[in-house]
């Protein structure tokens, strides 16, 4: 039994058993404190027809999806170029691409995340969102070449992976075939060619650069290490001291269910 069979079979036995569910299928434990959160607040009764489960990560996401097609999956968009998202939503009409980046950028947009601070939080930055805006708006050119530079180097691995690599000059069939062994050395060096990179890279900067600074936040930036190195110690700094995971934890309890989600709820047939 393959390992993807063998967590269908724990989430049935351990979490659905004889009731008349299905199940959402997500990538790891943040996303499903993540959902719980916004299911409840969106559709309370949600739990009578539905269970949350995480693969551990996006490729057995698909798996699973792939096995079971009236269970729904939902995978973060970052690592994956548009043309492979594409590709994946074509093949897998149980699948969903999270709107954004990753779960961790529904915790840094300034506006959002205000509306999820408490009052007695909110009352201690004395000048209210927009001093918050400004500390979080502070290294922002970085964290959008980071998030740009993320986006259109991580594909090229998958890329790489499509010419062969690096399993083609592996086999001991090849070992003595000279020229067949250049042919690909010379397909993966094309591949990479630095300035064609180089274009694509400012190419996807001058696009960003056309978004706005809110749709920057929500799809460009690598969210999960700006909440980290920026908005976590920022928020410690002006509330007291939490660790990343325990105020992600509190933020996704407290706010609002965004927007973005609305196709994600249609899809599980949801009432909200």
């Amino acid at each position: 039994m393959s390992k993807t069979d063998d967590r269908i079979r724990e989430i049935r036995e351990q979490q659905i058993g004889n009731a008349n569910k299905r199940a959402l299928i997500v990538e790891g434990a943040d996303d499903i404190n993540a959902f719980e959160s916004f299911l409840t607040k969106a559709c309370p009764d949600w739990a009578r027809n539905w269970v949350i489960a995480d693969a551990g990560k996006k490729t057995e996401v698909l798996a699973i999806v792939k096995k079971e097609t009236d269970w729904i999956g939902v995978v973060d968009r970052d690592e994956w170029s548009q043309q492979k998202i594409n590709e994946q939503e074509t093949q897998l009409s149980n699948l969903c691409f999270l709107p954004r980046y990753c779960i961790e950028n529904y915790l840094i947009v300034p506006e959002e995340l205000w509306q999820a601070l408490p009052p007695k939080q909110q009352a201690k930055i004395a000048g209210g969102l927009q001093e918050l805006e400004q500390f979080i708006q502070t290294d922002l050119d970085r964290w959008r070449c980071h998030g740009v530079l993320w986006s259109v180097i991580n594909p090229l691995w998958e890329g790489l992976r499509s010419l062969g690599f690096k399993e083609a000059l592996l086999n001991p069939a090849i070992a003595t075939n000279d020229e067949e062994i250049k042919r690909k050395l010379a397909e993966w060096h094309g591949f990479l060619e630095p300035n064609q990179i180089w274009q694509q890279y400012q190419q996807a900067l001058t696009d960003v650069a056309g978004q706005s600074q809110n749709e920057q936040f929500k799809r460009c930036f690598h969210g999960k290490l700006f909440y980290e190195r920026v908005v976590n110690p920022l928020l410690n700094d002006l509330l007291g001291q939490k660790s990343a995971n325990h105020r992600q934890q509190a933020i996704f309890r407290t706010l609002p269910v965004p927007d973005d989600l609305a196709p994600l709820w249609q899809k599980m047939g949801l009432q909200v």
